[in-house]
């Protein structure tokens, strides 16, 4: 409610823009189109509020006012970075963030559903549980490597051998078909909606 005090009231000064509370949420319409403006104004908010107040923020595109409905969702899904594992340092902003955004949906509907009982993700993590092996942490980084054998060993630490050895050993355990660019993708979503398991 102070929050929402500050806001409709402005710093000591007029009030930059329009602001409504729904629930814990407090938003506010601000005039102009850049993203570091709204970014300064929730800085200014920071600093009016107590310190020990946590601030969480999401800021949408520019909108007119028939596309009010879809900023308020747009700084929604903004908001919800900060429930992510990749949540940034910084305010998100809608243009800016996408890709986070993307992400976040696809993990959010991966893990809507029921977890599949089969599959090359579930038959690795089931061995990795099994007989203490890193496959899923050598698929993650190959596959955020983008099937390079170098950078897939340095994100793990490992000889690049090392990965191609593993890459082996786990076509053994289940069909990978790495060479199927959807089957990468759906791996990718996949591993993206699970935690990252790797010590």
């Amino acid at each position: 409610l102070l929050a929402f005090e500050y806001a409709t009231s402005g710093f000591g000064w007029s009030r930059p823009g329009r602001s409504s509370l729904a629930g814990n949420t407090l938003y506010t319409v601000l005039p102009g189109e850049e993203a570091d403006a709204a970014r300064q104004w929730i800085e200014w908010m920071r600093v009016a509020l107590p310190a020990e107040t946590t601030i969480h923020a999401g800021i949408s595109a520019p909108a007119e006012i028939a596309e009010l409905a879809s900023a308020r969702q747009e700084a929604d899904e903004c908001l919800a970075l900060h429930e992510s594992p990749l949540t940034p340092d910084s305010v998100p902003a809608y243009d800016e963030s996408w890709h986070d955004i993307l992400l976040h949906r696809l993990r959010t509907a991966a893990r809507s559903t029921r977890v599949p009982a089969r599959g090359p993700v579930t038959e690795l993590r089931r061995h990795d549980a099994s007989h203490s092996t890193q496959y899923v942490a050598t698929l993650r980084a190959w596959l955020t490597a983008q099937g390079d054998l170098t950078r897939a060993g340095e994100l793990l630490g490992v000889h690049e051998n090392t990965v191609r050895y593993r890459l082996r050993k786990m076509a053994e355990v289940t069909v990978l078909d790495l060479d199927d660019p959807y089957k990468r993708l759906a791996m990718t979503i996949e591993l993206a909606a699970i935690p990252d398991e790797s010590p």
